[in-house]
């Protein structure tokens, strides 16, 4: 005889209106998304347990859509991350993540960018005390892999100095038995097809992300040059360059697409995707869509069109999976989410020597004096080794975000930017507002052997 009296439906379950005598749910405990019968989905939603056959019984409780009664979720999901956690840091006992921004200057006035850019690169001195740092790291720990993030800026402004920091780099690695791999984020405008062979070859890249807003027309309003003409045609001329060329590997080092989308671009997503698939880019690079955000609090993006973007992004999706692009469909568990500024060793020095823990904080008078500014590397005896950003897992877990502590998405999302959540404004994910629609879609693109 069953043993039902201590089951309940997981708070984090999410299950869609039937739709076609397609009956969903899925786990957000664990990821998975399951078919049931009308039987089994109308026992579960009317709390009829009893009724349901032994061996879907033993599916829902394996993949946690049903759990003891009186079990604590979030308590388990947090035992769950803690767990995760403990393996990150295993993990960076060994890898050694440093980002560098070698110029503060951009050839891009971008409308929702939130640094303030100056006509500046890394000089020779601040050069000196960045690799002083980043030797002194290196011998305090027994690492095995060193990743620097090349980042802004423009770090492609500072070419002839990212060459020299990354030749200085592999010697000191080398000389140390260290791995060294790197990747960029580029506005594109100037990432040509022999920078490409550079990076890949000379730095050990393994990724560079660009920019495209759209197509041009949607583009050229959002990210334009310092001179207010558009920047589309030449940064998808590189990219098209590039990815045509038989020197890209994207094994070796993929590009990926970034899409920043906000009310006055939303219409221009699926004509950028349609110009990509038009020059066979779908199976060459990863495309993704974000949404603008407030960044050094310029009150850029709203939560109200994050919503409108996120029912939007069936149709992005739907095109990207009927024309080749890779792409996820549902959102996979995740612990608390990681970045430069919640991992303990890792640090970030832009052109003045500044050093912070968050690519959001440099370049920006609102941060520059404040508690996310750890120091500079000219008085390194009254440096910060970390800011608040480093102890928001635990807040989180802690239930100190009150909005992420009651969300059904939580074991989904992992909080994302701690630096957000820090300054009360969480950046939720877009699949919060269309989690029904890519259930089917999966179920879809699964029975036709497409689907992730």
């Amino acid at each position: 005889m069953k043993n039902l009296t201590k089951l309940k439906l997981s708070k984090y379950a999410f299950m869609s209106a039937p739709r076609n005598d397609v009956y969903l749910i899925f786990s957000g405990r664990s990821g998975k998304n399951i078919r049931l019968s009308c039987k089994s989905f109308d026992a579960i939603k009317h709390n009829r347990l009893d009724i349901i056959s032994d061996d879907t019984l033993y599916l829902l409780r394996n993949v946690k859509v049903l759990v003891p009664e009186n079990e604590d979720e979030f308590a388990e999901i947090n035992k769950e991350n803690h767990e995760k956690l403990r393996r990150q840091a295993n993990f960076r006992k060994e890898n050694l993540y440093l980002s560098i921004q070698p110029s503060a200057s951009c050839q891009l006035a971008c409308d929702y960018c939130g640094q303030e850019h100056k006509k500046a690169k890394i000089s020779a001195d601040n050069i000196h005390l960045v690799l002083n740092r980043i030797r002194m790291k290196l011998k305090t720990h027994t690492y095995k892999l060193l990743e620097i993030g090349w980042f802004g800026g423009e770090p492609l402004t500072a070419w002839t100095e990212m060459r020299h920091i990354n030749r200085n780099i592999k010697d000191l690695t080398s000389s140390e038995d260290i791995r060294y791999i790197s990747h960029i984020t580029t506005n594109g405008y100037a990432l040509t097809l022999h920078k490409y062979i550079s990076l890949k070859n000379e730095f050990n890249c393994k990724r560079i992300e660009i920019t495209l807003d759209g197509s041009k027309e949607f583009h050229d309003i959002h990210r334009f040059t310092i001179n207010h003409s558009g920047s589309f045609d030449r940064i998808f001329s590189n990219l098209i360059n590039i990815i045509n060329s038989p020197d890209y590997d994207k094994d070796q080092c993929f590009i990926s697409v970034r899409c920043n989308v906000d009310e006055k671009n939303i219409e221009g997503v699926i004509p950028l995707l349609k110009s990509l698939y038009d020059h066979n880019a779908q199976d060459k690079i990863f495309f993704y869509v974000a949404n603008v955000v407030s960044w050094a609090k310029n009150g850029a993006g709203v939560e109200n069109t994050w919503k409108k973007i996120g029912e939007k992004s069936t149709e992005y999706l739907l095109y990207m999976l009927d024309h080749g692009f890779k792409t996820e469909i549902l959102p996979e568990r995740e612990g608390p989410y990681m970045c430069l500024g919640t991992i303990r060793d890792s640090e970030m020095y832009d052109a003045y020597g500044n050093i912070f823990d968050c690519s959001e904080t440099s370049y920006s008078s609102t941060y520059s004096k404040g508690p996310f500014a750890l120091g500079n590397l000219r008085n390194q005896k009254n440096l910060k080794y970390n800011s608040i950003l480093k102890d928001v897992p635990e807040m989180l877990m802690n239930g100190k975000f009150e909005k992420c502590r009651v969300c059904k998405f939580y074991p989904l999302c992992g909080g994302l930017c701690p630096l957000a959540l820090v300054e009360n404004e969480p950046r939720c994910p877009s699949f919060i507002y269309n989690i029904e629609d890519r259930m089917l879609i999966q179920m879809l693109y699964n029975y036709k052997g497409k689907g992730k």
